[in-house]
């Protein structure tokens, strides 16, 4: 029986061969090619009236009947099959157990498992014992089925039908196991094998691997393969290839590519089965440059990959982001004559979905049915999510729309793709009306619908929807769970309903089984932008220390910035010591402890004696020491730590400049700075020829005691920066511009431990201010605090100049907040921004780049330097010209005026309110280079400030244009500041930086 052993193994049909091999090689008979003749269905009478002559040939001889048997197992034709039996019997044939093993084998192979049930139970009727055969041949069918119970009850009863089981009769009762995920039963049925007489084979290892496999069991499934030496069993391909898949399914890699590298070792050549499992343990590893390796290895090791080995490469390409590989792969399937499948067209667009093209995810969406591949629900849920992540809004509700007619029928998952995209396109009417339609389709929502139904609203402003949504959800039987309370926070935050955020937290802490970091960072936000510092304090007592960079700062920044702005020393220090005790404890690097204690020793000195600003020399060097200990020397190594590269830059500055010196300190940066250079690398500060632009700017506008013309006097309040980093931008400007003040803004108060250091380090304590928060929370604070600083008798202190340095997409928020409070000089303000062109700041540059209507596009005539001073003097002869212009035009409206009165009766004339001045710009923008990347331009726009008059109104809408580019920038922005966006950045910014260039360009802006 060993020659029908192999029926058995995972991955190959287990149905008993026995039946359909006895007449192996023999030419077919015509007798069976006039059944085949009939179809799959014929009646009873077609059958006998083919059978009718042959009857009597096999009265003679019952075996000429097993030919056509094993013949119509073949064909999958059980049906058939059966009648043959029945006219047999009519007939008066001798029917034995080999003709009913082969209608059995029939039925299994065509999965009609209930219909070999049905003959085999029907044998004893006719005085036919089944036999090991028949037994084994329905438990395959049972297996095929997926009745892994009948398969045990099947096993279990052979005894009692006097049957032994033997090993092929356990091997497929296992294998049935493993198809029903019964991975205990299964090994059960092994270990009892010997106890029964009964020698475990290959066979049976390699089914219990793979039952171990599907049940999640890697570390069973190993020590399985690891144990079949000692028992003298050698595990073939089929053994080794499960356990790959173990390993794939434990998310275990590592192991995968290890067992796959032991194979040649024992004398077996790895198959696609082989190697596809471990493609896919790649994939689902994030390791997509080694999944890629392992198919290109398998053309070379003559082993032909398969859709299943493409779907798994492509898959990893998927995940890993690289959605440019997935398309190559795609595409390179039929030039190797493998046919893509809807697992090929998903992957692909999944990965243009998580890629952010959703053009190309619509594009092979539609080339589905032209390659003869029907798209599922799965392609289209994938080609929505890709439109909702894009920005298309419509788009995802026209797919929506279209699935029925391709008779796909939406599930919550599309309607969750759709609402989420109707979210993020602000349509928060039109994402509840999908939430309200989803029962009329039959389709539940569940909790990811109500969630993003709930952002809709928050987005929107709604925050009473948002809350009646939220309470309604347990009524329809879905039990909001965090992320429903967050959106429902975030909706508070904004609505300023900070005693409902502080409630729904506590309610969070009930129902949704406590809350978590990011809800009681959301709690503290929304009441200290609600001014309730106190409860702000309170929340964050329990707010924990996280290894996430970005979830710190959003955690203990606005805790450490209410320390600050409301004088609470003691409770910023106990702040600041939470997070040293981190760092020693190894959540975040060691080194940013002694960082730390610098900067909590060097801000209390400063609040204690607000005249003394300079460090203590002691304590300076007690810095310099820890840090020459701590810290890596290697500003490229990889960062296992938060902070590692930030702590790094400060280290290079100690070790390579000298105390006091800001030009050393500078260059020290630079250093470091093109230290990291590579390709699309980013130094994350303005160095290089970044710097020369920012302070060339400045220095053309020096802050000074001046007034403007048509206001009343302006104290200067010097230099604002929003985006502080490590203190780089602020160090040169304070450096560049002696006796000023530097007042920069930083949300990361680990950021503003290093940016101190670097700052006092360089000496320039006395001039630099770094402030703790994000800027939304204290730009709307900064007027009265330079009130208090430059005293009431003083009107309108104001910021001579404001340097922008964050993510592009988030300079127009920055910049309204700058004017309603006005703490920018009106004509003669300069106003720079770095990164404008790699960030898309579409927004901003529309409201102070873009040509005024008339004007001609491109940089401004006549400028031949970037610097403020020259753009001051044209701003000068603007306002000449438009002084000139304004007097005639109201020496004409008064002639007008004059000529009405005499002709009409005079009317009580109402009284005119002043207009109020409102800033515009004349603006430059320059072209400058990374200092990690000479190869890499960018755009910094430096603007200077113009009173606009009132017969000028505001800029015209945004364009549709650059108002989707705006929308992507906030998408890419989403991207690179969560998990690995540092590979998204490398591969996605370079041509996101060509589109906004074309896209800016268009609209008549662009770099001189």
């Amino acid at each position: 029986m060993s020659m029908f052993r192999s029926c058995f193994a995972p991955g190959v049909s287990s149905s008993c061969k026995e039946a359909n091999g006895r007449n192996a090689g023999k030419a077919q008979s015509p007798v069976l090619e006039e059944l085949l003749k009939l179809g799959p269905d014929p009646s009873q009478e077609e059958v006998s009236e083919i059978l009718r002559v042959e009857l009597g040939k096999w009265r003679g001889n019952p075996r000429h009947a097993t030919v056509i048997l094993s013949g119509l197992a073949k064909q999958r034709l059980p049906g058939i099959a059966r009648q043959v039996l029945k006219s047999m019997l009519e007939g008066r044939v001798e029917v034995n157990a080999f003709h009913y093993s082969a209608a059995i084998s029939a039925c299994e192979k065509a999965g009609q498992w209930q219909l070999a049930l049905s003959l085999l139970s029907g044998m004893p009727d006719i005085r036919v014992m089944p036999d090991k055969i028949c037994y084994s041949a329905a438990m395959s069918a049972c297996e095929k089925g997926g009745q892994w119970q009948l398969a045990i009850g099947l096993l279990s009863s052979m005894p009692d039908m006097r049957v032994t089981p033997n090993d092929i009769s356990f091997n497929a009762a296992i294998s049935a196991c493993s198809k029903g995920g019964q991975w205990q039963l299964a090994l059960s049925l092994l270990s009892s094998m010997p106890e029964k007489g009964i020698s475990p084979d290959e066979i049976s290892y390699s089914a219990a691997i793979s039952a171990c496999s599907k049940g999640g069991q890697w570390q069973a499934a190993l020590s399985l393969l690891s144990s079949m030496p000692e028992k003298r069993v050698m595990p073939n391909e089929i053994t080794y290839s499960a356990a790959i898949s173990a390993c794939e399914k434990g998310l275990e890699w590592q192991l995968a590519l290890s067992i796959l590298s032991t194979m040649p070792d024992k004398n077996l050549t790895p198959n696609r089965i082989s190697y596809s499992a471990a493609i896919s343990a790649c994939a689902k590893g994030g390791q997509w440059q080694l999944a890629l390796g392992l198919l290109s290895s398998m053309r070379e090791k003559q082993v032909m990959p398969n859709d299943i080995s493409y779907n798994a490469a492509i898959s990893a390409c998927e995940r890993g982001g690289q959605w440019q590989s997935a398309l190559t792969l795609l595409a390179s399937m039929t030039d190797k004559k493998v046919m893509p499948n809807e697992i090929s067209f998903n992957a692909a667009i999944s990965a243009c979905e998580k890629g952010g093209q959703w053009q190309v995810a619509l594009s092979l969406l539609s080339s589905m049915p032209e390659k003869k591949v029907l798209p599922n629900d799965i392609s289209f849920n994938a080609a929505i999510s890709a439109c909702e992540k894009g920005g298309q809004w419509q788009l995802a509700l026209q797919l929506l729309s279209s699935m029925p007619g391709m008779r796909v029928m939406p599930d919550e998952i599309s309607y969750n793709a759709a609402i989420s995209a109707c979210e993020n396109g602000c349509q928060w009417q039109l994402a509840l009306g999908l939430l309200d339609a989803m029962p009329l389709m039959k389709v539940l929502p569940n909790k990811i619908s109500y969630s993003a139904a709930i952002s809709a609203c928050e987005k929107a402003g709604q925050w009473q929807l948002a809350l009646s949504l939220l309470s309604s959800m347990p009524d329809k039987m879905v039990m909001p769970d965090k992320v429903s309370y967050r959106a429902a926070m975030s909706a508070c935050e904004k609505g300023l309903q900070w005693r409902v955020a502080v409630a729904l937290l506590a309610q969070m802490s009930q129902i949704a089984g406590g809350d978590d970091r990011t809800a009681r960072s959301l709690g503290v936000a929304t009441c200290s932008r609600a001014g309730q510092w106190q409860m702000a304090l309170w929340l964050g007592k329990d707010v924990q220390v996280s290894e996430s960079a970005a979830d710190l700062g959003s955690s203990f920044g606005p805790l450490v910035m209410e320390c600050e702005q409301q004088n609470l020393w003691a409770a910023e220090g106990a702040f600041t010591e939470r997070l040293s005790e981190a760092a020693r404890e190894g959540h975040l690097h060691p080194g940013m402890a002694a960082v730390l204690e610098f900067s909590a020793e060097f801000r209390a000195r400063s609040c204690a004696h607000p005249r003394v600003f300079a460090p203590s020399t002691s304590s300076l060097n007690a810095l310099i020491c820890a840090l020459g200990g701590h810290l890596p020397t290697s500003v490229n190594g990889a960062s296992s730590l938060p902070y590692q590269r930030e702590l790094a830059l400060l280290r290079h500055v100690v070790a390579n400049a000298q105390p006091g010196n800001a030009a050393a300190a500078a260059e020290a940066l630079d250093e470091y700075g093109r230290a990291c250079a590579g390709p699309g690398a980013w130094a994350k500060f303005a160095g290089g020829s970044k710097a020369a632009a920012l302070l060339a700017a400045m220095r053309g506008g020096p802050p000074a005691d001046r007034g403007s013309s048509g206001t009343a006097a302006c104290s200067t309040a010097g230099v604002l920066e929003i985006g502080t980093y490590c203190g780089n931008s602020a160090l040169r400007l304070a450096a560049a511009l002696p006796g000023v003040r530097v007042t920069t803004l930083e949300l990361d108060p680990v950021l503003v431990a290093v940016a101190r250091s670097l700052v006092a380090f360089a000496g320039l304590a006395t001039v630099v201010e770094v402030w703790t928060g994000h800027s939304s929370l204290l730009i709307p604070r900064i007027a009265s605090k330079l009130v208090a600083r430059h005293g009431a008798d003083r009107l309108l202190p104001r910021f001579s100049a404001v340097f922008m340095d964050r993510w592009g997409s988030q300079y127009d928020e920055d910049l309204a907040l700058i004017q309603k409070h006005e703490l920018l000089q009106l004509g003669g303000g300069v106003l720079v921004a770095d990164n404008v062109l790699s960030t898309a700041a579409a927004s901003f540059l529309w409201q102070v780049a873009a040509p005024e209507e008339g004007s001609s596009r491109g940089p401004i005539e006549g400028s031949q330097e970037f610097t403020a001073e020259g753009l001051q003097q044209q701003e000068q002869q603007e306002q000449q010209d438009q002084r000139e212009q304004q007097d005639q035009q109201e020496q004409e409206q008064q002639e007008q005026q004059e000529q009405q009165e005499q002709q009409q009766p005079q009317r009580p004339q109402q009284q005119q309110q002043p207009a109020r001045a409102v800033a515009a710009f004349a603006s430059q923008l320059v072209a400058v280079c990374e200092v990690a990347d000479s190869s890499n331009e960018d755009w910094m726009s430096v603007s200077v400030s113009r009173l606009r008059g009132p017969h000028q109104g505001p800029r015209a809408e945004l364009p549709a244009e650059l108002r989707e580019l705006q929308a992507a920038s906030e998408r890419l922005r989403a991207r690179v500041v969560g998990p690995g966006g540092g590979e998204v950045a490398r591969a996605e910014m370079p041509a996101f930086l060509a589109h906004a260039r074309a896209v800016l360009s268009q609209a008549g802006m662009s770099a001189a």
